[in-house]
């Protein structure tokens, strides 16, 4: 009896396992954003749904000695097609889209041993259920989720710090090769007993409880994801802030499906309509509260809101017989929710709105009714507070998006235009267009001459990026000093194009931007780019898969000045600061050129980080930090550079601000092994 929680725990624990580690191993391939986690979640939701299916056709068609035969060769396969995880040489397809790409590699490199996971629960819970008729299977159930919240859990507090990209992997496919030993030594000793007349009852389709098991189950699912996407807006999409959304999802289904007396729904809602103000509050004032604010709102309003879904969900759970079946709904309403912040939303929000519209689903899902209609009085008063509730996302919406000119949202984010009236000192108006990107401004332009040539923001006179540009020297007397007519700049990150206003006649500046809607943006909406006398151009694509092809396939570019700032809101892709990168992009650059790296930022201090790279790659770091001005937000740059004749002129040195914080030597990243703890403010 011990080999059925024992098979069940270890699949639940690899099942949840790989999701964050897979989808780690992606980010640097698509640009680091937190889109990567949520086209993973479609992928393993759909395989979650495959192997639900497949584990009741199995159960609902089949003997259980043909059951046996199926699932060992089945087995067999998965064992056989381990090496293509083992020694994974990830090469995302350029030709399709960010999306599809995604689904491919996950389908190439983990699908089939996937799909059996997620079908050892329902397929053991069915066995068991035959073989100990008085035990009920749903404790099993629980202790899948046990396993999948500490599969969860080790990886970012255990196997991501202890084990490198390579070791993870390794390691996965020696614990599958054990979850498929117990598992057909399970199948063999049990399955022999059974009558061959076991079948598991096919699922009771009425609409009273089919459809609403599919929509608690979709909303809990929308709710996860909207929820992971609010997180990783402003903070960089790592598996942590991965792991602690999901962790809790998985908790909720722990709590009612084990102790189902700890579902009280009327506490649950009392918190989860608190839960409603202060999503409200977050969705459009998010960055007036601090991190650790934030962190704690979002996971409340994610624990209530699927505390009641799944509370539902046990509370009006089938009996065992059925379970293969309900299982299945339950999964397909995971894919329903995947699928619609994947692929419907996208097409028609220009924002995130499925994070409030999921909150007001929630609520009204609990209008449905159970056993008796409920008082007129009480329906009444519960579709006011749903009202109510819609009604100020309108008049909010209203009131902070009436400046927007325009706004797009694909999977690498989303970008409003806006344009607004600035008042200066003297009491006179100046039209100013931003460029938002999350909830951060990348980048701003006043409409009128003489500002419009004038770069705001963190680009503004006086800050890093424009001191390097503008007063770059080659190190005498190793370069020509005719090359200072010719000067070449690299700028990863395009913004509103506030950069190339620092570019000079005979210039040349290449921008390296992995957004299509940015690029659309800055050469359709702002005026930077057309403006610049330099030889400006565009280079779409993730900058660095970007400059190791033109290393492989064109050599070095040459910069004297490379600018880093591809950063999406406040969350940067961390592959862009790793050892490798610094290295990549030091090919890129003359002996004596400068790497400038925009670090402002509301929660991560990357100057550790920086400095650490900097030495070993034996180069010195600077810090050039600007106040504040008026509506344009302080500014902290980090500038990389042997050039001590370029650090040392007057507009330089005195522009040096001293390190915001002690140096903390343990803080490196590399392409195997990287800490977002290490950088938190």
């Amino acid at each position: 009896m011990a080999l059925f929680p024992l098979t069940i725990f270890l699949s639940a624990a690899l099942l949840f396992l790989v999701q964050p580690m897979l989808a780690k191993q992606l980010l640097p391939y698509f640009g680091g954003g937190a889109a990567v986690w949520t086209a993973c979640m479609l992928f393993f939701q759909s395989l979650l749904l495959a192997g639900y299916g497949y584990a009741h056709l199995l159960s609902r068609y089949l003997a259980p000695k043909n059951q046996r035969r199926v699932h060992s060769s089945l087995l067999a396969l998965a064992l056989a097609s381990l090496p293509l995880l083992w020694h994974a040489n990830i090469n995302p397809d350029v030709l399709l889209s960010p999306l599809a790409a995604i689904l491919l590699l996950l389908s190439l490199t983990v699908g089939l041993p996937y799909l059996l996971l997620s079908a050892t629960g329902p397929l053991l819970q069915h066995w068991f259920a035959s073989r100990f008729p008085l035990r009920s299977p749903y404790r099993l159930y629980a202790l899948s989720n046990l396993g999948s919240l500490g599969g969860l859990l080790a990886y970012p507090f255990v196997v991501d710090p202890l084990f490198s990209l390579n070791e993870q992997r390794q390691y996965w496919v020696l614990g599958f090769v054990l979850f498929a030993l117990t598992c057909l030594l399970l199948m063999w000793r049990e399955l022999g007993q059974l009558s061959a007349a076991i079948r598991a009852v096919s699922a009771r389709l009425n609409k009273r409880f089919t459809l609403r098991w599919l929509a608690l189950s979709a909303c809990g699912v929308v709710l996860l994801l909207a929820v992971t996407q609010q997180l990783t807006q402003n903070v960089p999409p790592v598996p942590f802030l991965w792991v602690l959304p999901l962790s809790l999802y998985l908790l909720s289904y722990i709590v009612v499906f084990n102790k189902p007396a700890w579902y009280q729904r009327g506490l649950w809602l009392y918190l989860f309509c608190l839960s409603m103000v202060f999503g409200l509050l977050l969705f459009y004032l998010g960055r007036q509260f601090d991190l650790i604010s934030q962190l704690l709102l979002y996971l409340t309003i994610l624990f209530s809101g699927c505390m009641l879904c799944h509370g539902e969900l046990a509370r009006l759970k089938p009996e065992p017989q059925y379970l293969t079946g309900y299982y299945l709904l339950l999964a397909a309403g995971g894919v329903l929710g995947s699928a619609a912040v994947n692929l419907l939303a996208p097409l028609l929000f220009d924002q995130y709105w499925e994070f409030l519209l999921v909150l007001l689903a929630i609520y009204l899902l609990l209008l449905w009714p159970d056993s008796g209609a409920k008082p007129r009085w009480q329906q009444g008063l519960w579709l006011t507070g749903g009202l109510l509730f819609g009604l100020s996302i309108i008049g909010l919406e209203w009131q902070l998006g009436q400046h927007n000119v325009y706004s797009e949202r694909n999977f690498y984010g989303s970008l409003v235009v806006r344009d607004l009236t600035i008042i200066d000192e003297a009491g006179n108006g100046q039209q100013q267009r931003q460029l938002i990107d999350g909830t951060t401004s990348h980048g701003a332009q006043y409409l009128k001459q003489p500002l419009s040539g004038t770069a705001q923001s963190y680009y503004r006179p006086g800050t890093g990026a424009a001191l390097a540009l503008q007063h770059f020297l080659p190190a005498a007397p190793t370069r020509n000093i005719s090359q200072l007519q010719q000067r070449r700049y690299g700028l990863v990150g395009l913004g509103a194009g506030a950069l190339a206003v620092y570019g000079r006649p005979g210039d040349s500046m290449v921008f390296y931007e992995l957004n299509p809607a940015v690029i659309k943006v800055a050469t359709e909406y702002f005026s930077y780019l057309a403006d610049s006398p330099a030889t400006v151009d565009i280079v779409p694509g993730d900058a660095r898969l970007t400059l190791a092809a033109q290393l492989a396939q064109q050599g070095s570019q040459q910069f004297d000045v490379l600018v880093l700032d591809a950063f999406s809101s406040d969350s940067i892709p961390q592959h862009l600061l790793t050892i490798e990168a610094m290295q990549l992009y030091w090919q890129h650059l003359q002996s004596d050129g400068v790497l400038a790296v925009h670090v402002s930022n509301n929660y991560l201090d990357l100057t550790s980080l920086l400095r650490n790279q900097a030495a070993t790659l034996g180069l010195a770091a600077y810090f050039i930090a600007t106040e504040a001005q008026g509506i344009n937000p302080a500014a902290q740059w980090v500038l990389i550079t042997a050039n001590q004749r370029f650090i040392s002129q007057p507009v330089i040195q005195h522009a040096l601000s001293p390190w915001p914080s002690p140096l903390n030597p343990d803080v490196s990243w590399t392409d195997q092994r990287s800490n977002l703890l290490q950088v938190l403010k």
